[in-house]
């Protein structure tokens, strides 16, 4: 990858949190993370991001909460939601609030690598 894309890793797990950070760190990604919904908006609000990948149940603020107020910013970084729940009507929530993909956990980190590639268009 030439240029190096930014990236927001959001989940309240931390060793989910560093597994997905090493892994597009790997990939030749700019990685930051964020512990919960309120600290990924306030990452979200000062900085550029080319994706974030968006964890749904967090503490203090949800991934759905943040997908809502990021939409409400003049950002628009696509979002790819993690959960644990695979729920067809969720998933379909997020798409309706602009989230480019929907993963459930535990994923394989091929899968979502390929997803990661297919919603950035590379």
């Amino acid at each position: 990858m030439t240029k190096h894309l930014k990236m927001l890793c959001v989940d309240d797990d931390d060793q989910l949190r560093t597994s997905l950070q090493q892994q597009f760190l790997d990939e030749g990604f700019d990685v930051e993370t964020a512990i919960d919904g309120e600290m990924a908006l306030e990452k979200i609000k000062n900085n550029q991001y080319d994706l974030v990948l968006l964890d749904m149940k967090m503490p203090k603020m949800d991934g759905m909460g943040v997908l809502r107020e990021v939409r409400k910013l003049d950002k628009n970084p696509s979002i790819i939601m993690l959960t644990g729940v695979d729920e067809v009507a969720t998933a379909l929530e997020c798409v309706k609030l602009g989230a480019k993909d929907y993963i459930s956990k535990p994923y394989d980190p091929e899968e979502l690598l390929h997803i990661v590639i297919k919603v950035l268009g590379k």
